[in-house]
Parts: structure tokens; sequence; C-alpha cells
């Protein structure tokens, strides 16, 4: 992805990409190797708003990639939350790989939209980043709810949105209280990013 070079933790690393920043992801069975359109929009996004010392809600967390890029990019800290239990696995062995402790990464199973304990876990107006790489028909219900979750001035970043779902997700967006602040394509897929005032 542009400068980031996403490969498998058993591939030898070519003299010319050195330079670049190397994540280690392997393919398993949780969502997020890095070679999907939607985790490239949000990956380009992460690039643009993480700062140094953030914090980050990864909603959908899969392999953790998306966390692990930004805790790369300069994040303090992650939490990830899945519905799928190989995920949590996968963050663990994904960290491991890029030699980055545990304790920055905290991933918890469970479904944030309508489980008070996990929303409790996660906290709230906590996270300067939400990322939530998942399907329009998820982000609709999630939007809403993951506002409480989010600092004023946070930025919310979405995809695995397909273009013909662009709409109901920038609307969902607006319906939350969220100003839009961009819209990202990469062949049919869409990237919606918004922010808390």
């Amino acid at each position: 992805v542009d400068d980031i070079l996403i490969v498998p933790s058993w591939e030898e690393i070519k003299e010319e990409d050195k330079d670049k920043m190397i994540l280690h992801i392997d393919p398993g069975t949780a969502f997020g190797t890095g070679m999907h359109e939607t985790t490239q929009l949000v990956i380009r996004q992460l690039k643009k708003y993480v700062k140094p010392g953030i914090a980050l809600l990864d909603v959908g967390t899969g392999s953790g990639i998306l966390g692990i890029t930004a805790l790369k990019l300069g994040a303090k800290e992650v939490w990830g939350t899945d519905l799928d239990e190989n995920a949590i696995t996968a963050v663990g062995e994904n960290l491991a790989s890029n030699d980055i402790s545990s304790d920055r990464f905290h991933v918890l199973q469970g479904n944030i939209i309508d489980d008070k304990s996990v929303q409790d876990w996660a906290g709230y107006e906590k996270y300067d980043i939400v990322t939530a790489n998942i399907l329009a028909d998820v982000l609709v219900p999630l939007t809403p709810v993951i506002v409480a979750q989010m600092k004023k001035g946070a930025y919310y970043i979405t995809s695995g949105i397909l273009d013909v779902k662009e709409d109901v997700v920038v609307k969902a967006v607006k319906d939350a209280g969220l100003t839009l602040v961009e819209v990202t394509h990469q062949g049919e897929w869409v990237s919606v990013t918004a922010r808390k005032d």
C-alpha cells in the first residue's frame, strides 16, 4: 500500500524494500491480509490521520492489520473488537510477528453494537480514531452507537462499502451527528471518513 509493505512473516524482505514500513501479517482464518481494496483504503486514511500518541478503536479487527498499522504509524494504544474468536488468536500472532507488545493492543470477542459490556470495555469518549472495515449493513447500526466511544474531534474511518451503498453510509454518518470529511474510492469499494465535532 504505497510505501507500506505487507508481507507474511516467512517472506524475505528485498534489499530495495528495507526503507519501507514493513508489516508482517500472516494469512489466517481472520480477515485482513492487506490485499483487499477496503483494507488499503483504510490504511491510506490512517496514514493521513494517525498522530503520535493517539488511541484507536478497531471494530471488526480481524487479523489486527489496521491496529498494527496505526501502532507502527505512532498510535500509543489500540483496542479491537471482533465477533470471531479466531481474531483474538490472529491479533496475538501478528503482534508477535511485528515485535509489538500485546499490552499496546487490547482485543475482545463480542458485538459492540448491542452488547453493553463490550461498549463499557471499550470505554467512552476515549478514542482519537475509530476504524470499521466491515459491511455497509453493519456500519449503519454501528455508527450511532460508536459516536459515544469517540472523543470530540475524533475521526471515524469506515470501509467495506460497495459503491452502491455509499449514500447509505454517508447518510448514517450524518444522521449520527458526524461531519463528513472525505469519501475515497478504489475499484468498486468506498471508504467514508467523518469527524465528531
